[in-house]
């Protein structure tokens, strides 16, 4: 008797797991009345700090470039950042929270850091390794198998 593997069974349940954990973060954003994009875009400028551009968040969280501005532009006329020209490259500008940003940021972004690195740590350092590796192991099988049908 040979034992087979549902190859499709596991596809399907592992896009479920990513799809329930953008469902996670997508509700609370809802919660604090933001859109799922403006919280990841918030959340970068936090992570990415005072200064960080454009480019370096297109870089991160790969949404295009377009996207990332529509963002930026929102977050400008809410008065959430402020962009500044950057001393090394002025055609490049820094993203910097305003005051209603930093508060922003701390009531919303900072406990959902917190929330994450407490869901790693509670499944510990080697574990966690393990997984990461096995992700970033399936993510490049993945990539470069559907680049391949274009």
């Amino acid at each position: 008797m040979t034992l087979t593997i549902d190859m499709d069974s596991i596809q399907d349940k592992l896009m479920q797991q990513f799809q329930k954990m953008d469902l996670a973060y997508e509700n609370y954003a809802k919660s604090k009345n933001m859109t799922y994009l403006n919280l990841i875009v918030l959340e970068e400028i936090y992570l990415l700090g005072d200064g960080c551009t454009q480019k370096e968040i297109v870089d991160d969280t790969f949404y295009p470039k377009q996207t990332i501005n529509l963002v930026i532009k929102a977050f400008l006329k809410e008065d959430i950042i402020i962009l500044k020209e950057k001393e090394d490259n002025r055609k490049n500008k820094g993203i910097f929270l305003t005051e209603k940003g930093k508060k922003l940021s701390l009531d919303i972004i900072a406990p959902l850091i917190k929330q994450e690195e407490k869901t790693i740590a509670s499944i510990g350092e080697e574990e966690g390794r393990e997984l990461l590796r096995i992700i970033e192991l399936y993510s490049k099988k993945y990539c470069d198998l559907i680049n391949n049908l274009s």
